[in-house]
């Protein structure tokens, strides 16, 4: 059965490349580890290679490249396992940030003052007013003191 598949893919022609900075790629990498910054390496690719590109294509190009996200089509015709995803970081309680495992008095001062804030009774609309409305009379503002 493999030996089918293999035979179909090597009767398919290769598509071209997606990105027309595909064949500078190795180029654009050795570039950056030689320390050019993107707008160096866009004015090299006008003035020697006759191509203009954008510093933020550019950016996600290498991105993509040196992070990507799908496997080939050459690695999964030649069986190498796919590549395992990193775990989340465990969320650390912000008590373990502290030194000594002792949460810090500024973060118990603010959790005591919204216990207390919570337990303070909601203000009901109806009581709050700030005027008073007599039809035979001016509307005047009520301070409360």
């Amino acid at each position: 059965m493999k030996e089918i598949l293999q035979e179909i893919l090597d009767s398919l022609d290769e598509k071209p490349p997606r990105s027309r900075l595909m064949p500078y790629r190795e180029f654009i990498i050795e570039l950056r580890r030689r320390k050019y910054t993107y707008r160096d390496i866009r004015q090299i690719l006008w003035e020697k290679c006759q191509l203009q590109v954008s510093i933020s294509t550019l950016h996600s190009y290498l991105r993509v490249q040196k992070n990507p996200k799908r496997i080939s089509r050459t690695d999964v015709v030649s069986g190498q396992p796919k590549p395992q995803r990193k775990k989340a970081p465990e969320k650390i309680p912000i008590s373990a940030l502290s030194k000594k495992n002792k949460p810090a008095k500024p973060f118990i001062e603010a959790r005591q003052r919204i216990a207390a804030f919570k337990q303070q009774p909601a203000k009901n609309e109806s009581e709050v007013t700030l005027f008073k409305f007599d039809p035979d009379k001016p509307l005047h503002l009520v301070v409360e003191n």
